[in-house]
C-alpha cells in the first residue's frame, strides 16, 4: 500500500511545520506494525506543539530502555559475574564496578582495595552518589539489583533531557530526535555505563549555544568531557565555526566555561581523592583497547608496541583538530559546514585511530544521526554493525574462559573492521548533508487518492 501524505500538513490544511514520520516514511510504516501500524488519518500526536513531540519520543525512549532492562534481564535476577555475563551478553559497568570497588563500602571508586582506577571522574562521582541513595550496599545481589535499577530509572529523566534538546535544536524536524530516543543501540547500549550522562550534557551544551548562552553552553560541554573524551571535538567545531564566522568572543566564553565546569568538578574529587585523574593517566600506557582498528594486529598474532598506540591515538586527535580547521576555511568545498557535520568528520578521524572503542561509543553517534538528515535505512545498517560488535565483543571476552565457545580473535577482528566501515559511512553521511537541511521541514507529497491497496 502506497503512503499517503500527512494530512495534517498537505493542502495547508494546519501550519505545523512537520510531518508525523509513519505517514512519509516506509521505514517507520513499516516499524509502526507493532502498535497497530501508521497513524491513523485523523490521530493527532503532537498537537500541543514541540512539547507534545518531545513527550510522544520521551515515551517511546523510556519503552526502548525498557527493552533494554529486559535484554540485560538473565544478570538482574542472576547477578554479573564472570564469564556468565559475557556469555549472556548482560554486562553492564554500574554494578560491576560498584561491588569490586570501594563503591560497596559507600566510598569514593578511586582509592583502596579493588580501586576502579580507570573510571573517569564525573561517571565515578557519579556512581558514588547512586551507591549513596541505594537502600542495599555491599557486594550482594541485592546492592547490584538497586544499582543497575536507579541507573535505569535515571536513564529515562536523561533521554527526556536529550530528547527535549534535540527537538528545540531542529524545530523544523522534531521527529527527526527519534533517531535517539527509539534507536535499537540505545536499548542495546544505555544501561552499559554512564555514556548516557555525557550524551545527555552534550545536546543540552548544543541547545544553549545556539540560545547564544556561551556561558552554559561552555559549562555544559566540559562537564561532559568529563565522561568521554568525544565532546572535545564538538566543542572545538563550535570554536572553529564561531571564529569563521567572527563570533570568537562568544566561543571564548564557551571555552572558559568549559575549563571552569570541569574544575568545578575535578577539584573537589582531587582534594578528597587525588586518584580521580586515574583514568586520563593509564590512557598513556595502555595497549589498544576492544573495539579499535588498533586492536586488529594485536588479534591476528602482531605485536605493537604501546607508544606506537599512544602515538598513532594523539596522532589522530591532533590531525581531526586541522582538519576542522582546514574544511571551515571560507571558499573552500565543504567551508559552509556546521558544528555537527564538523563534529562528525572530525569524530570519524578520531574513531579510527583511537587506541580503543568500546561497546558503547556507539552511543555518541545517535546525536549525530539526530541532528542531520540521515534516513532511517542507514541508521538501521550502522547499527546492524554495532549489534554485531556488541555481541563479539563479550564472545571474545568470554575466549579466555572457554575457547570452545568463545569468540577468536580473528573472527572478532573482522567484526571491528566491520564496525570501521559502518562508522566510516554513516559519519560521512552526515558531514556531506547540508547544515541547514535539518531545520527545513520535508516538503510532503501530494495525497495519492488513486492508489489501491496492496
Amino acid at each position: 500500500m502506497s503512503l499517503p501524505a500527512d494530512p495534517r500538513t498537505a493542502g495547508g490544511g494546519d501550519d505545523r511545520p512537520w510531518q508525523v514520520p509513519s505517514w512519509v516514511d516506509p521505514v517507520v510504516a513499516r516499524a509502526t506494525g507493532v502498535v497497530g501500524g501508521p497513524l491513523g488519518r485523523y490521530a493527532v500526536v503532537g498537537g500541543r506543539g514541540l512539547a507534545g513531540v518531545a513527550a510522544a519520543l520521551t515515551l517511546l525512549g523510556s519503552l526502548v530502555l525498557g527493552l533494554g532492562v529486559w535484554q540485560k534481564g538473565h544478570c538482574l535476577m542472576k547477578g554479573w559475574s564472570t564469564p556468565d555475563q559475557f556469555w549472556r551478553a548482560c554486562y553492564s559497568d554500574l554494578p560491576v564496578v560498584h561491588v569490586s570497588s570501594p563503591l560497596a563500602r559507600g566510598s569514593l571508586p578511586w582509592a583502596g582495595e579493588g580501586a576502579a582506577t580507570g573510571t573517569a571522574p564525573l561517571p565515578g562521582a557519579v556512581m558514588w552518589l547512586l551507591a549513596q541513595v541505594s537502600p542495599r550496599s555491599g557486594g550482594g545481589l541485592a546492592a547490584q539489583q538497586w544499582i543497575f535499577s536507579l541507573w535505569a530509572l535515571l536513564s529515562v529523566v536523561l533521554v527526556g533531557l536529550a530528547v527535549l534538546a534535540l527537538v528545540s535544536l531542529a524545530p523544523g524536524r522534531p521527529w527527526q530526535a527519534a533517531h535517539l530516543a527509539v534507536s535499537p543501540v540505545l536499548a542495546l547500549l544505555a544501561l552499559v555505563s554512564t555514556d548516557l550522562l555525557g550524551l545527555s550534557l552534550l545536546l543540552l551544551g548544543l541547545w544553549a549555544w545556539r540560545r547564544e548562552r556561551s556561558w552554559t553552553a561552555g559549562v555544559l560541554l566540559g562537564l561532559s568531557c568529563l565522561v568521554r573524551p568525544f565532546p572535545l571535538l564538538v566543542l572545538a567545531a563550535v570554536v572553529i565555526v564561531a571564529w569563521r564566522r567572527g563570533r570568537l568572543l562568544p566561543a571564548l566564553q564557551t571555552v572558559v566555561g568549559a575549563v571552569l565546569g570541569a574544575l568545578a568538578v575535578i577539584l573537589p574529587l582531587v582534594a578528597v581523592q587525588p586518584e580521580a585523574l586515574s583514568a586520563a593517566q593509564q590512557w598513556w600506557g595502555q595497549p589498544a583497547g576492544y573495539g579499535a582498528l588498533q586492536m586488529v594486529p594485536r588479534l591476528v598474532g602482531l605485536t605493537v608496541p604501546t607508544a606506537l598506540t599512544t602515538a598513532v591515538a594523539v596522532g589522530g586527535w591532533l590531525l581531526a583538530l586541522g582538519l576542522g580547521v582546514r574544511l571551515s576555511a571560507p571558499g573552500r568545498a565543504g567551508g559552509g559546514r556546521g558544528v555537527v557535520q564538523l563534529s562528525a568528520l572530525m569524530l570519524l578521524v578520531v574513531a579510527l585511530t583511537a587506541s580503543s572503542l568500546s561497546v558503547q561509543s556507539g552511543l555518541w553517534v545517535l546525536p549525530f544521526l539526530a541532528l542531520s538528515a540521515v534516513r532511517w535505512p542507514r541508521h538501521l545498517l550502522w547499527a546492524l554493525a554495532e549489534s554485531l560488535v556488541f555481541l563479539t565483543t563479550w564472545l571474545h571476552i568470554a575466549f579466555a574462559s572457554d575457547p570452545g565457545r568463545g569468540l577468536p580473535g580473528d573472527a572478532y577482528a573482522l567484526a571491528v573492521v566491520l564496525r570501521a566501515v559502518a562508522w566510516s559511512w554513516v559519519l560521512w553521511e552526515v558531514s556531506r548533508v547540508d547544515p541547514s537541511a535539518a531545520q527545513r521541514p520535508v516538503p510532503t507529497p501530494t495525497p495519492d487518492r488513486t492508489a489501491s491497496p496492496s
